[in-house]
């Protein structure tokens, strides 16, 4: 048995739809939801009484739903053994029109390809889907006290363009797209009858988000640190590789796109690493002492929780500080709840950063600088407070972002992670219970429904987590003053 999502994966790559169809993990929902979903648009639709589709229907129970129901949702339809599921189904005189709620702002056209297939699996049964319909998020709502959920949420019938402006109808999108969809289950079904494909690399592998299958189609542990499969931003990388070019250096010049960071990397590669002393000693001399290095973690809500949040808006439920002072001893505190902590969040770090001194935060601009500006937003009275703060903030990530530093162990990338090897070999994130972002927010949802013992367990486990990148910041930190003295030192 197969599902229209193995139909979509495959018109990606068959590489991936076999993947995804052997590999059926679970993937725990990047946005944190208090109640279902569908309990909301419910609302939204006013829909109060409906049949309601189960896991396992075959279709003589969906089209006995679809005659009792007006409101039918999760209706389950199969067609040649391919199996899918429509969200909503509402009863016209004429046919049915098809809602589908996304969890986003900005449903885009390419999800008209599913619809076009449901509809037309829906005809092979003599189910009319004559109308789409699409439920999003307004990402201009601000709750107040109440949720409000007709302002919450948009039951619209257009798509969005790629600048996320209003685009096409839904319907004229739908009845545009041309698809055969017994060819492409007779190829899926076919692929899957057969040993896993050949992985190609193709630029659609590292296109927007990495291919989450990326690291198990492509083992690079085997390739040199300075590979050219590592040059950042390339358009040529692939086409070099083919070519038989292994190491960066051996590229010609003239195929570096103008990204200081390639320059970088080519530099590294033919000397070990590259350090841009006219960039970094300015950048240095911006920083002062007492210097507090800072990490947050929080939680993304798809529904804002609470008042004067919006869709999407985070909830910060832990921080880590370390500040070292002009002795270079180093102090560190650090804070932890749940619930609607924001307030206690907000003035737990007043209270503990330093009022003066430089703040070094890896990769600010869209993390830990945006929190303090949106809760800023959430609390005003605390604003000037804030904004002290983030104003004193310096990333730590831009030598490297830009290329100011470059090492070949870095291999194409720049997290935190990535660098603290680089620097030292005494502590490192494989020591953690939790060795991520998203492993600590996972953790962090389990906490209120925990015993007493495994609370305490959570909290140490995601402490020592956030502790670990503030630690790591001032690793990284004290490792450029070394570099950089080594490099002065060997000028002169």
């Amino acid at each position: 048995m197969i599902h229209v999502s193995d139909l979509l994966h495959f018109q990606q790559c068959s590489r991936l739809a076999y993947n995804y169809y052997t590999n059926k993990k679970p993937m725990e929902s990047f946005y944190h939801l208090d109640v279902p979903y569908s309990e909301l648009y419910c609302r939204l639709l006013n829909i109060s009484e409906y049949g309601s589709g189960q896991t396992g229907d075959d279709n003589e129970a969906s089209l006995k739903l679809l005659q009792e129901n007006k409101y039918i949702l999760n209706a389950r339809f199969e067609y040649r053994q391919c199996r899918t599921k429509i969200p909503v189904l509402i009863k016209k005189e004429d046919g049915f029109c098809a809602v589908y709620p996304f969890l986003s702002s900005y449903p885009k056209e390419f999800e008209a390809q599913k619809m076009k297939i449901n509809q037309i699996i829906c005809e092979k049964l003599g189910v009319h889907i004559n109308e789409h319909k699409v439920i999003y998020l307004n990402k201009d709502y601000v709750r107040k006290n109440e949720l409000n959920i007709e302002e919450c949420l948009i039951l619209g019938n257009h798509f969005f363009n790629k600048r996320n402006n209003l685009g096409k109808e839904v319907d004229e999108v739908v009845n545009g797209v041309d698809v055969d969809v017994d060819a492409l289950i007779d190829q899926v079904q076919s692929l899957f009858s057969k040993s896993i494909p050949e992985a190609v690399r193709s630029k659609k592998c590292t296109a927007g988000r990495r291919c989450r299958f990326y690291d198990f189609c492509f083992d690079e542990s085997n390739q040199p640190d300075d590979s050219i499969l590592f040059l950042t931003t390339s358009r040529h990388k692939l086409d070099l590789y083919e070519e038989g070019i292994q190491h960066i250096k051996d590229m010609k010049i003239n195929k570096i796109e103008g990204f200081r960071l390639q320059y970088s990397q080519y530099m590294a590669s033919l000397n070990g690493r590259f350090l841009d002393l006219g960039a970094i000693i300015p950048w240095i001399s911006k920083i002062q002492y007492p210097i507090s290095y800072l990490d947050f973690e929080w939680d993304t809500f798809a529904i804002p929780p609470y008042e004067n949040m919006k869709p999407f808006d985070v909830l910060c439920f832990q921080y880590s500080l370390h500040v070292e002072n002009e002795k270079h001893e180093l102090s560190h505190c650090d804070f932890f709840s749940t619930g609607d902590c924001r307030k206690k969040f907000v003035e737990s770090l007043i209270e503990n950063i330093p009022s003066t001194g430089s703040i070094l935060v890896y990769n600010m601009e869209g993390a830990e600088k945006l929190r303090l500006i949106q809760l800023s937003q959430q609390f005003p009275e605390y604003k000037n407070q804030l904004e002290s703060i983030w104003t004193r903030m310096i990333d730590l990530s831009k030598p490297f972002e830009l290329g100011v530093f470059y090492d070949n162990r870095m291999r194409g990338h720049y997290s935190l992670k990535n660098l603290l090897p680089i620097f030292t070999d005494e502590v490192s994130y494989k020591e953690l219970e939790i060795q991520n972002g998203m492993n600590a927010v996972f953790a962090y949802r389990t906490y209120d429904h925990a015993t007493i013992k495994q609370k305490e367990a959570i909290r140490q486990q995601i402490s020592k987590y956030c502790a670990m990148d503030t630690y790591s910041e001032f690793i990284v930190y004290h490792g450029l003053l070394d570099v950089i003295e080594e490099e002065i030192c060997q000028t002169l």
